[in-house]
């Protein structure tokens, strides 16, 4: 269970490159969808990373 909340927390930061990296080559994505997609991949991070560094630092006391 832990590792594949890591695995989604990193895929999310991977993800929140890939629309920037279009938008700014001129992929044909617009500045609204990639403000909508870096929002919810950054939500995606900050719930899936809290859950596993925070059991970590438990486990360490």
């Amino acid at each position: 269970m832990k590792n594949s909340i890591k695995i989604v927390s990193w895929l999310s930061l991977a993800a929140m490159m890939i629309p920037v990296i279009l938008f700014l080559i001129g992929g044909g994505i617009e500045l609204n969808t990639v403000k909508t997609i870096m929002s919810i991949c950054t939500i995606v991070w900050f719930v899936t990373a809290s859950m596993w560094m925070w059991n970590s630092d438990a486990n360490q006391a």
